[in-house]
Protein backbone atom coordinates (compact mmCIF):
# COMPACT_ATOMS: atom_id res chain seq x y z
CA UNK A 1 0.00 0.00 0.00
CA UNK A 2 1.06 3.46 -1.17
CA UNK A 3 2.07 5.48 1.62
CA UNK A 4 0.10 9.25 1.29
CA UNK A 5 -0.77 12.35 2.53
CA UNK A 6 -3.35 15.24 1.31
CA UNK A 7 -3.39 18.47 2.49
CA UNK A 8 -5.91 20.93 1.09
CA UNK A 9 -5.38 24.49 -0.37
CA UNK A 10 -7.68 27.24 -1.65
CA UNK A 11 -6.71 26.61 -5.27
CA UNK A 12 -4.87 23.19 -5.35
CA UNK A 13 -5.46 19.92 -3.28
CA UNK A 14 -1.65 18.51 -2.83
CA UNK A 15 -1.18 14.46 -2.79
CA UNK A 16 2.13 14.03 -1.11
CA UNK A 17 3.99 10.31 -1.65
CA UNK A 18 7.69 9.04 -0.97
CA UNK A 19 9.44 11.36 -3.16
CA UNK A 20 7.22 13.72 -5.42
CA UNK A 21 4.14 15.65 -4.56
CA UNK A 22 1.28 15.62 -7.24
CA UNK A 23 -0.77 19.04 -7.35
CA UNK A 24 -4.43 18.98 -8.73
CA UNK A 25 -6.43 22.14 -9.93
CA UNK A 26 -9.40 22.59 -7.87
CA UNK A 27 -12.06 23.78 -9.95
CA UNK A 28 -15.39 25.82 -8.43
CA UNK A 29 -18.18 24.73 -10.71
CA UNK A 30 -21.27 25.79 -8.38
CA UNK A 31 -19.52 28.19 -6.59
CA UNK A 32 -18.41 30.17 -10.29
CA UNK A 33 -22.06 29.28 -10.77
CA UNK A 34 -23.52 31.24 -8.12
CA UNK A 35 -20.87 34.22 -8.99
CA UNK A 36 -21.87 34.72 -12.27
CA UNK A 37 -25.67 35.23 -11.40
CA UNK A 38 -24.80 37.40 -8.87
CA UNK A 39 -22.72 39.34 -11.01
CA UNK A 40 -25.34 39.49 -13.82
CA UNK A 41 -28.29 40.51 -11.17
CA UNK A 42 -26.02 43.47 -10.18
CA UNK A 43 -25.57 43.99 -13.75
CA UNK A 44 -29.31 44.26 -14.35
CA UNK A 45 -29.96 46.67 -11.63
CA UNK A 46 -27.77 48.85 -12.46
CA UNK A 47 -28.62 49.27 -16.20
CA UNK A 48 -32.29 49.49 -15.15
CA UNK A 49 -31.73 52.62 -12.77
CA UNK A 50 -29.23 54.29 -14.96
CA UNK A 51 -30.30 53.36 -18.51
CA UNK A 52 -28.08 51.48 -20.85
CA UNK A 53 -26.39 53.68 -22.07
CA UNK A 54 -25.13 55.56 -18.69
CA UNK A 55 -24.37 52.66 -17.12
CA UNK A 56 -21.81 51.42 -19.58
CA UNK A 57 -20.65 55.12 -19.88
CA UNK A 58 -20.13 55.20 -16.31
CA UNK A 59 -18.35 51.82 -16.20
CA UNK A 60 -16.10 52.94 -19.02
CA UNK A 61 -15.03 56.09 -16.68
CA UNK A 62 -14.83 53.89 -13.62
CA UNK A 63 -11.97 51.47 -15.68
CA UNK A 64 -10.46 54.46 -16.98
CA UNK A 65 -9.53 55.92 -13.19
CA UNK A 66 -8.70 52.43 -12.23
CA UNK A 67 -6.13 51.75 -15.28
CA UNK A 68 -4.40 55.40 -14.09
CA UNK A 69 -4.68 54.63 -10.85
CA UNK A 70 -3.16 50.93 -11.16
CA UNK A 71 -0.20 52.28 -13.60
CA UNK A 72 0.68 54.85 -11.16
CA UNK A 73 1.16 52.37 -8.10
CA UNK A 74 3.21 49.83 -9.96
CA UNK A 75 5.66 53.00 -11.22
CA UNK A 76 6.10 54.13 -7.65
CA UNK A 77 6.59 50.69 -6.33
CA UNK A 78 8.68 49.62 -8.82
CA UNK A 79 11.06 52.49 -8.10
CA UNK A 80 11.25 51.31 -4.52
CA UNK A 81 11.40 47.36 -4.57
CA UNK A 82 14.07 47.75 -7.27
CA UNK A 83 12.34 45.08 -9.28
CA UNK A 84 9.33 44.37 -11.77
CA UNK A 85 5.84 44.35 -9.92
CA UNK A 86 3.20 41.85 -11.32
CA UNK A 87 -0.15 43.38 -11.54
CA UNK A 88 -2.88 40.66 -10.78
CA UNK A 89 -5.15 39.38 -13.21
CA UNK A 90 -8.91 38.25 -12.76
CA UNK A 91 -8.32 34.60 -11.92
CA UNK A 92 -5.65 35.62 -9.38
CA UNK A 93 -8.58 37.99 -7.35
CA UNK A 94 -10.36 36.10 -4.41
CA UNK A 95 -14.16 35.79 -5.17
CA UNK A 96 -14.08 36.19 -9.09
CA UNK A 97 -15.61 34.05 -11.24
CA UNK A 98 -12.22 33.60 -13.21
CA UNK A 99 -11.10 32.58 -9.43
CA UNK A 100 -12.90 29.47 -8.66
CA UNK A 101 -12.61 27.92 -12.39
CA UNK A 102 -8.97 28.67 -13.39
CA UNK A 103 -7.10 29.86 -10.13
CA UNK A 104 -5.35 26.31 -9.74
CA UNK A 105 -4.77 25.89 -13.21
CA UNK A 106 -2.82 28.89 -13.46
CA UNK A 107 -1.05 27.96 -10.09
CA UNK A 108 0.41 24.85 -11.71
CA UNK A 109 0.92 26.71 -14.84
CA UNK A 110 2.97 29.26 -13.14
CA UNK A 111 5.35 26.81 -11.62
CA UNK A 112 5.79 24.56 -14.38
CA UNK A 113 6.65 27.78 -16.75
CA UNK A 114 8.53 29.03 -14.30
CA UNK A 115 10.85 26.22 -13.50
CA UNK A 116 10.98 25.42 -17.42
CA UNK A 117 12.00 29.10 -17.83
CA UNK A 118 14.80 29.97 -15.04
CA UNK A 119 15.70 26.62 -13.69
CA UNK A 120 15.90 28.57 -10.38
CA UNK A 121 17.90 26.66 -7.70
CA UNK A 122 15.28 28.06 -4.71
CA UNK A 123 12.62 26.57 -6.20
CA UNK A 124 11.47 22.91 -5.91
CA UNK A 125 12.07 21.56 -9.47
CA UNK A 126 8.14 20.83 -10.81
CA UNK A 127 9.34 17.51 -13.24
CA UNK A 128 5.77 17.52 -15.05
CA UNK A 129 2.30 19.09 -15.88
CA UNK A 130 -0.57 17.41 -17.39
CA UNK A 131 -2.59 19.99 -19.10
CA UNK A 132 -1.71 22.16 -16.13
CA UNK A 133 -4.65 20.10 -14.18
CA UNK A 134 -1.99 18.26 -12.30
CA UNK A 135 1.69 19.00 -11.95
CA UNK A 136 4.43 16.73 -10.47
CA UNK A 137 6.88 18.20 -7.88
CA UNK A 138 9.70 16.68 -6.42
CA UNK A 139 9.21 16.34 -2.53
CA UNK A 140 10.95 17.53 0.29
CA UNK A 141 11.11 17.33 3.95
CA UNK A 142 8.22 19.58 6.28
CA UNK A 143 10.24 22.78 8.07
CA UNK A 144 10.47 21.79 12.02
CA UNK A 145 12.57 24.19 13.20
CA UNK A 146 10.91 27.92 11.83
CA UNK A 147 7.38 29.22 11.92
CA UNK A 148 5.87 31.88 9.20
CA UNK A 149 7.05 35.14 10.84
CA UNK A 150 10.91 33.40 10.81
CA UNK A 151 11.04 32.33 7.69
CA UNK A 152 9.98 36.04 6.49
CA UNK A 153 12.94 37.72 8.23
CA UNK A 154 14.89 35.22 6.25
CA UNK A 155 13.76 36.32 3.42
CA UNK A 156 13.39 40.08 4.47
CA UNK A 157 16.92 39.86 5.30
CA UNK A 158 18.32 38.41 2.43
CA UNK A 159 16.24 39.83 -0.07
CA UNK A 160 18.00 42.70 -2.63
CA UNK A 161 16.31 45.46 -0.44
CA UNK A 162 13.65 45.15 2.34
CA UNK A 163 10.93 46.41 0.12
CA UNK A 164 10.80 43.24 -2.31
CA UNK A 165 9.21 40.85 0.18
CA UNK A 166 6.40 42.85 0.45
CA UNK A 167 5.20 41.39 -3.17
CA UNK A 168 3.38 38.91 -2.02
CA UNK A 169 3.37 38.11 2.22
CA UNK A 170 0.65 35.57 2.18
CA UNK A 171 3.31 33.28 0.30
CA UNK A 172 6.68 34.11 1.86
CA UNK A 173 4.71 34.17 5.22
CA UNK A 174 3.05 30.62 5.09
CA UNK A 175 5.57 28.02 6.80
CA UNK A 176 4.29 25.23 4.40
CA UNK A 177 5.13 26.58 1.39
CA UNK A 178 8.77 25.75 1.88
CA UNK A 179 11.13 22.45 2.36
CA UNK A 180 14.03 21.61 3.40
CA UNK A 181 15.91 19.51 0.55
CA UNK A 182 19.41 17.96 1.30
CA UNK A 183 19.78 20.84 3.97
CA UNK A 184 19.04 23.81 2.06
CA UNK A 185 15.48 25.73 2.17
CA UNK A 186 13.34 25.89 -0.43
CA UNK A 187 10.35 27.33 -1.84
CA UNK A 188 7.30 24.46 -2.75
CA UNK A 189 4.40 27.19 -4.03
CA UNK A 190 5.61 29.41 -6.37
CA UNK A 191 2.15 29.38 -8.45
CA UNK A 192 2.12 33.08 -7.88
CA UNK A 193 3.11 35.82 -10.43
CA UNK A 194 3.85 38.10 -7.80
CA UNK A 195 6.84 36.65 -6.56
CA UNK A 196 8.20 35.39 -9.91
CA UNK A 197 10.72 38.49 -10.08
CA UNK A 198 11.57 38.00 -6.28
CA UNK A 199 12.48 34.96 -6.90
CA UNK A 200 14.90 35.49 -9.77
CA UNK A 201 16.47 38.44 -8.58
CA UNK A 202 17.06 36.96 -4.46
CA UNK A 203 16.49 32.78 -5.28
CA UNK A 204 20.00 32.06 -5.42
CA UNK A 205 20.99 33.78 -2.20
CA UNK A 206 18.50 32.23 -0.54
CA UNK A 207 19.25 28.76 -1.46
CA UNK A 208 23.36 29.69 -0.64
CA UNK A 209 23.16 31.70 2.68
CA UNK A 210 20.62 29.58 4.43
CA UNK A 211 22.24 27.68 7.30
CA UNK A 212 20.19 24.80 9.24
CA UNK A 213 19.53 26.24 12.82
CA UNK A 214 21.06 24.06 15.93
Amino acid sequence: MIAMKIKTGNTRRVFVFKNVVVKVARIYWLRALNNMIFSLTLELKGIKRDGIKNYFRWKKEIGVTEKKEIKDFVIEKEKLMQMKIIVPKFYEMNGTVAMRLFGGIMANYQEWRFYRKTKNIFVMPTYFSLFWLLNIQKKGKEIDFWNGTQIYHYMYNNSQNHYQPFCDMHVLTEKENFCLDNGHLRIVDYGSRRIGPFLEINGEKFYNNFELPD
